[in-house]
């Protein structure tokens, strides 16, 4: 990674301000390809206040006031890039625009609108060295941190939230997979899948491992190579998020780590390189690809996403699996390819809609089918009257496995290629700027060490 410049700003200083909303402009020297320059860097600052019930008891007892509460949560903006293709979990709240508007979720088994509650309270992780993080909430994987990737908006959601209630002990607990429809943000594709939740994502207090993406994701593969043909169950699935987090604050501890990634956020080859488990990437059977390519002028003539699903997914022979780990938009999950079924795996629970706070696996086969509209059909659906009726014109977009194709380029690309192609009728966007939300990668990964034994039998809570 090179250091085209850098620039200091003091968070506590402006913390004590005790302002929600923040702006600071620093002047910055860049050097970038032997070329000198001076530059402005305009951060904006959020500040979110967040008390626990013991913290509102304490001050309404004493007016006094020594401590109103815990900043939890950083949100920043830049105009400046921090890297790209260093894959790691950015502050997830500031990856795409939100209004606060969401799909839907439907369980086919009890037939009702559900919304998933974030913020479950779950326990902790064990008190070791290293998960002393646990208790310290000014650290960065228990706030937001300022992240200087190119595109500050939140994650995508996925579904809608409704104004139906999830019992957690009833939807989640239970060890099972659900067929549920999900509709995507933009309202032009819904998908109706197998969903298998677990009991919270890397987020949570369990886990303590806010950036831990990189190092859960080598951990579930791991698995899955040591575990052939099996998917984890409910604990199991608790137990690998619980374990990569704990992989990940070991990293946080080794000092020669944390010169190279100060902000925490490790990319896959230092993750590797770490030996957490026994891992390698074979680059003959890797592929990247951009999303829509043929859009952009600077992209003509790329390698697209449909080229190298293609190669992903074919000549799968029976009882073979194919583990990818896959990197886009600043985040790892785990794609796991049989001839049965296709498998997405991600510890990130913002990723399957905002606001929840559980790792998610998603199964598409034969049952899975994607429903969509066209362009003709969006048309018509506005001059319609009612809901209903447009929900009507939804059409069968693709049925079986290739749903987690459409599910990438629907519920994932759709709206930051959407996004671009407005900025390029505007007057063009960099190359630079394309990659880094463009741009995705399928990391193919093998067993170094077949007589390896995954630490499974272990917990962490």
């Amino acid at each position: 990674m090179e250091v085209v410049g850098n620039a200091t700003m003091n968070i506590a200083e402006l913390a004590s301000k005790m302002n929600s909303q923040i702006e600071q402009k620093l002047p910055i020297s860049l050097h970038f390809d032997g070329v000198d320059c001076q530059a402005t860097l305009l951060i904006g600052v959020s500040f979110a206040e967040v008390r626990n019930s013991c913290d509102q008891t304490a001050q309404n007892s004493d007016d006094s006031g020594t401590q109103k509460g815990l900043f939890k949560s950083i949100a920043a903006s830049t105009n400046v890039m921090d890297r790209v293709n260093h894959g790691s979990c950015r502050a997830q709240s500031t990856m795409f625009d939100s209004d606060d508007s969401a799909g839907t979720l439907t369980s086919t088994r009890d037939s009702s609108s559900q919304e998933m509650s974030s913020g479950t309270d779950l326990g902790s992780s064990p008190e070791t060295r290293s998960d002393r993080f646990t208790k310290v909430r000014l650290f960065p994987w228990k706030k937001r941190r300022l992240s200087f990737s190119l595109s500050r908006r939140k994650v995508e959601p996925f579904i809608e939230k409704t104004n139906a209630k999830v019992d957690i002990s009833d939807s989640t607990q239970k060890d099972k997979w659900e067929v549920k429809e999900l509709v995507s943000r933009d309202g032009q594709a819904k998908l109706k899948t197998e969903v298998f939740l677990a009991s919270f994502d890397q987020r949570s207090e369990k886990a303590a491992g806010e950036s831990a993406c990189t190092a859960i994701v080598a951990v579930i593969a791991d698995w899955l190579h040591s575990n052939q043909e099996l998917m984890p169950t409910l604990s199991q699935f608790d137990n690998l998020i619980a374990q990569g987090s704990h992989e990940w604050r070991k990293l946080c501890d080794n000092e020669a780590y944390m010169n190279s990634f100060p902000d925490y956020h490790f990319d896959l080859e230092t993750v590797l390189k770490a030996d957490l488990r026994p891992l390698t990437i074979s680059h003959e059977k890797s592929f990247t690809g951009i999303f829509s390519p043929e859009k952009f002028e600077n992209l003509k003539g790329a390698t697209s996403f449909d080229y190298i699903w293609q190669e992903i997914t074919s000549n799968i022979k029976d009882h073979e699996q194919r583990i990818y780990i896959v990197s886009w938009n600043d985040h790892f999950f785990v794609l796991k390819v049989e001839a049965e079924a296709y498998c997405i795996i991600d510890s990130l629970g913002e990723r399957l809609f905002e606001g929840c706070s559980q790792a998610y696996i998603l199964k598409f086969d034969d049952s899975s089918l994607m429903f969509g509209k066209t362009a003709k059909d969006v048309a018509a659906a506005t001059e319609m009257a009612g809901e209903e009726r447009a929900k009507d014109r939804d059409d069968i977009v693709c049925k079986g496995k290739e749903c987690c194709k459409e599910f990438i380029k629907r519920f994932l690309a759709a709206i930051p290629v959407g996004e671009l192609e407005e900025e390029e009728k505007k007057g063009g966007v960099s190359t630079f700027s394309l990659l880094k939300r463009l741009q995705i990668d399928f990391h193919c990964c093998s067993s170094l060490d077949a007589s390896y034994t995954s630490p499974t039998s272990s917990t962490f809570f």
